[in-house]
């Protein structure tokens, strides 16, 4: 009987592998709603021209102008090669402007011009009408506390 006791207990994984079904599930959630959210805005930035991930780094210029690309690229969690790339491109739409940095001219810097400007108001209403669609029902309070817990959790990930 002990030896068969034994068995079963040896073919039992430790309880530290295991992650508690609601923590899977909270994950799952938060990932399924930042999809099902990029791919709604995504279709409905389709005919402004502009991705959920080009807004984003198009807001970030705004919020940072004369970002660097590499600053950018950190801000949005995308690598320096995107970044760069997709400042690039967004140059040659005339939605940023870039120019050599005044402290170190190897480095260019990016700001919004006034036709990003534009594009920039209307995406952000577009995002904005989602945001309102998404969390119908909601309450204020509740939100605040969505966003403290969300802004938390970034923090304790990014601190090292």
């Amino acid at each position: 009987m002990d030896s068969l006791k034994t068995k079963k207990q040896s073919a039992r994984k430790p309880a530290e592998l295991y992650i508690s079904k609601p923590v899977l599930e909270r994950i799952s959630r938060m990932k399924a709603v930042l999809q099902g959210c990029r791919v709604v805005l995504d279709e409905e930035l389709q005919p402004l021209g502009i991705t959920t991930s080009q807004l984003r780094m198009l807001w970030s210029v705004a919020e940072n102008p004369g970002i660097s690309g590499a600053k950018m690229a950190r801000l949005c969690s995308v690598t320096p090669q995107s970044g760069q790339a997709t400042l690039a491109m967004m140059e040659a739409q005339g939605w940023v402007r870039r120019s050599p940095s005044q402290a170190t001219h190897r480095v260019l810097v990016a700001e919004l011009t006034g036709k990003g400007q534009q594009i920039l108001i209307k995406a952000r209403k577009i995002a904005q009408a989602l945001d309102r669609r998404l969390w119908k029902g909601i309450g204020e309070r509740d939100l605040a506390g969505l966003d403290a817990a969300l802004r938390s959790a970034v923090q304790t990930l990014t601190v090292k």
